[in-house]
Order: structure tokens, then sequence, then C-alpha cells
């Protein structure tokens, strides 16, 4: 499953809130302004960044959570910034 984003003005401040997260809730992360990619509570992907847009690859997800779940879910979670 692919996801895709417009690329915030603040990514830096996105992407260091998410190690944070991601940290305090036990999820690996790893990544920075190009790449990156985290796994954890039954969940694994990876993301590219390019001029324009977050491009997120969800490559293993619990079978009961809907792409239109995972979709709002990050749209909120970029759209509360850094």
């Amino acid at each position: 499953m692919v996801i895709k984003f417009p690329k915030p003005k603040n990514l830096q401040a996105l992407l260091d809130r998410a190690k944070s997260d991601a940290a305090q809730h036990g999820i690996l992360y790893e990544g920075d302004i190009t790449a990156g990619h985290g796994s954890g509570m039954g969940f694994e992907g990876r993301y590219v960044i390019d001029a324009d847009f977050i491009i997120i690859h969800v490559l293993k997800k619990p079978m009961f959570v809907s792409k239109s779940k995972i979709e709002a879910e990050v749209k909120k979670y970029i759209s509360q910034g850094g």
C-alpha cells in the first residue's frame, strides 16, 4: 500500500516529533529528510521524500486496519506539524 502526502514546510520539526513519539511508544524509527523506515505495533513501513511529497510505503499492517484509516491518521499527524 502506498500513501502520498504533500511535503509540509516544517518537515524537520515533523520528523523530530515523529522520532520522539516513536521512542515513547517503543516503535523503531530511523530516518531523515530524504528517507526512513519504522516498525512496531503490527506495522512496518518506509518513506521517501521528494521535492513535493512524502511517499509512505506500508509494508505490513494489522488486517483489521483499513487503508483509509491509516491515511486519515497520517494526514492528521502531518497536519499537527512539529
